[in-house]
């Protein structure tokens, strides 16, 4: 069942309400004394429309201009654009050693992919649109001969 928060708010609690917001009270100081939630008391602050007390007299409560929302997205974007550059550049690609993924226990046989037989090596050999394979006997259960098969395991693992 939906409690009703109407019947919370008689004229005597709304007259309560007012005076007590008008004195100066906070909303929680308010909402101790009549026995409400804090919430409770600034929904019907704000459905009264009552609020909109400065609680500073030195602070003001009005909206951010268009053009102090605009500075803030630039603002914004400017640090965004600034993150992203400083990334790039803590981004360092280690070199590769072409000389230590060669082989110079298999001689290649440089075989093409239509050649490629079921039990043969897939080591790729070239550098661009023309690919060649090493063509020779596969280890048991891998996609690479013996040789070429070590070339591919990372420190500490293996099989």
């Amino acid at each position: 069942m939906r409690n009703n928060v109407s019947s919370l708010w008689d004229d005597h609690r709304t007259d309560t309400l007012k005076g007590l917001w008008s004195s100066g009270l906070s909303a929680a100081e308010i909402a101790a004394s009549m026995g409400f939630t804090r919430n409770a008391v600034l929904g019907k602050v704000h459905r009264l429309g009552i609020g909109g007390r400065d609680c500073d007299s030195n602070r003001s409560y009005s909206r951010r201009t268009p053009e102090q929302i605009e500075a803030t997205k630039r603002d914004k974007e400017e640090r965004r654009r600034e993150r992203r550059r400083t990334h790039r550049l803590t981004i360092v690609k280690p070199a590769i050693n072409l000389e230590a993924l060669r082989c110079v226990e298999v001689e290649p046989l440089h075989k093409s992919l239509a050649d490629l037989g079921r039990n043969d090596c897939r080591y790729p050999y070239g550098d661009g649109p023309k690919y060649t394979f090493c063509g020779n006997p596969q280890r048991e259960g891998h996609s690479y001969c013996g040789p070429h098969f070590a070339l591919t395991l990372r420190r500490g693992w293996g099989s």
